[in-house]
């Protein structure tokens, strides 16, 4: 059946006439007609009856009819729902980000982002730097926040901003005593990370391997709040994200130390599949984040979107 046909008897029925169907569609009135009598030498039927100036359709006219309602508002429908989507008045975003950056900074920038696009649902899931890169590549997320470590070939990375790890301890930690601490003083403390497959264990362990070092015990804890307690109670010393832990050290709850070999930062990028058609929410979201790029780091990024709320 020719959808094109079909839409023409469609209008012929609804208007009552030819010349009005021609009217609507923007084409002859002779045009319409052999249109019409083409589809009936197709289905086999007489599809309009005429009684003098009066159209009517047959029985399997208006069974036509019936169904070419249902798919013209369908397709006016999908159009619309396109549209929506085009221009930001619905649609939705899987993001994936690390459980730091969802707790300190991700509020933030969805906080802006949605001043700006109200309509557009975002969901969030947390995980380690490397399970949200294998969740890009199994296209559970369309675009992903992540602390940076060793990229597959098929994500595109796109750098966002950095991030700048404090060496932080209990006000009662012995490496106090010393004005500056090296990673060959801290092999003799318990470090705690986060998982193994983490973004921070990763970068700080190398710097350890690096200089042939091994700290005297490892402790890994699910969470930034569980290690910063840990620390408190001089479980041992972490390496966090100077976010996550300032309000801390402003308090006198944990204490930064100097590390003698200079500071340690962490490049956050952006990532999403490569050759992967982004939505136009994504696309958006992508864009806004870019808009709002630093060359400085993490906290001074969060600082400055938390003034625009």
């Amino acid at each position: 059946m020719n959808l094109n046909q079909l839409r023409v008897l469609y209008c012929v029925i609804k208007t009552g006439s030819f010349a009005k169907a021609a009217g609507e569609l923007f084409v002859t009135e002779p045009a319409v007609y052999i249109q019409v009598r083409s589809l009936e030498r197709d289905m086999g039927f007489t599809l309009l009856d005429k009684f003098g100036k009066e159209l009517r359709p047959t029985e399997i006219g208006k069974l036509l009819y019936d169904y070419a309602e249902k798919i013209f508002n369908l397709v006016e429908e999908a159009t619309q729902a396109v549209k929506d989507l085009q221009e930001l008045r619905k649609g939705s975003l899987r993001l994936g980000t690390t459980v730091a950056l969802a707790q300190y900074f991700m509020p933030v920038i969805i906080s802006t982002f949605q001043d700006r696009h109200p309509h557009i649902s975002i969901y969030l899931d947390e995980r380690s730097s490397r399970a949200l890169v294998e969740g890009i590549l199994q296209h559970l997320f369309e675009l992903a926040i992540v602390a940076r470590v060793p990229y597959p070939e098929r994500v595109d990375v796109i750098p966002f901003t950095r991030d700048e790890l404090i060496l932080v301890v209990s006000p009662r930690s012995k490496l106090l005593a010393k004005g500056s601490v090296t990673l060959e003083d801290l092999t003799a403390e318990p470090v705690i990370f986060t998982d193994a497959r983490s973004a921070t264990k990763f970068n700080i362990w190398q710097e350890f391997e690096k200089r042939g070092l091994k700290p005297a015990a490892i402790i890994e804890a699910g969470n930034n709040e569980l290690i910063k307690q840990l620390v408190k109670k001089n479980r041992g010393y972490a390496f966090l994200s100077y976010i996550c832990v300032r309000d801390e050290i402003q308090k006198g709850e944990l204490v930064a130390v100097p590390h003698a070999g200079g500071s340690f930062t962490m490049e956050i990028d952006i990532i999403h599949l490569k050759g992967k058609t982004l939505s136009p929410a994504a696309a958006t979201f992508l864009s806004f984040l870019q808009e709002n790029k630093k060359a400085s780091n993490l906290t001074t990024l969060t600082d400055d979107l938390t003034k625009m709320i």
